[in-house]
């Protein structure tokens, strides 16, 4: 399917989108990505305007390892949230910004933090999260709103053996502010769920 041809039929309610797929979208997922690529179903560039898809038309969204090629993540985030479903998930892959690959890709656009995504939840309303910016993508206006199921930050081999990987993890405020440059994460994986507008 070209570019804005339209919405496909085929994206019923509950179906699974992989943007950015390249050669491999996931087991079962609609493919989409900018270049017409085996595996890919529906050409659109995932940063502009719209997603070529029905409201609501998605149980499950996968963003692995291509939001950090995007000019205006609110804006994607906030197309992502509009073609889920209520309560569809949607899982991400992206560089972690202390990481070596992170920065050496010419294409990558933004890195990110632990708390990167907290800005497309609902804001804190007491302790010390309170002070997040959450205005993110008109989040206060539209209603576009995720919570934060899960969060990984990911490591190689040797610091996942020596255990590095689970204390980033148990304590992330304290690894990411005191110890992300002497042993940099490789990448952070988070998984959103969609909830009802405001």
């Amino acid at each position: 399917m070209k570019p804005g041809g339209g919405y496909p039929d085929s994206a019923l309610s509950g179906e699974a989108l992989d943007l950015g797929c390249g050669r491999s979208p996931r087991p079962g997922a609609i493919g989409v990505d900018v270049v017409p690529l085996d595996g890919v179903r529906v050409l659109a560039r995932i940063g502009d305007a719209r997603l070529p898809f029905r409201d609501a038309a998605a149980g499950t969204v996968y963003a692995l390892n291509v939001l950090e090629h995007l000019d205006d993540l609110p804006r994607t985030m906030a197309e992502i949230w509009r073609v889920l479903r209520p309560g569809g998930r949607v899982e991400i892959e992206v560089p972690y910004f202390a990481s070596v690959s992170a920065h050496s890709d010419p294409t990558h656009r933004r890195t990110f933090t632990y708390t990167t995504f907290e800005h497309f939840t609902a804001p804190a309303t007491s302790g010390w999260r309170a002070n997040r910016h959450t205005w993110f993508a008109g989040t206060t206006d539209t209603g576009v709103r995720f919570c934060v199921l899960t969060r990984r930050l990911r490591f190689g081999r040797a610091h996942h053996s020596l255990g590095i990987e689970a204390l980033a993890n148990r304590w992330p405020a304290v690894y990411e502010n005191l110890f992300a440059y002497w042993f940099p994460a490789r990448a952070l994986e988070v998984v959103l769920s969609k909830t009802a507008a405001s």
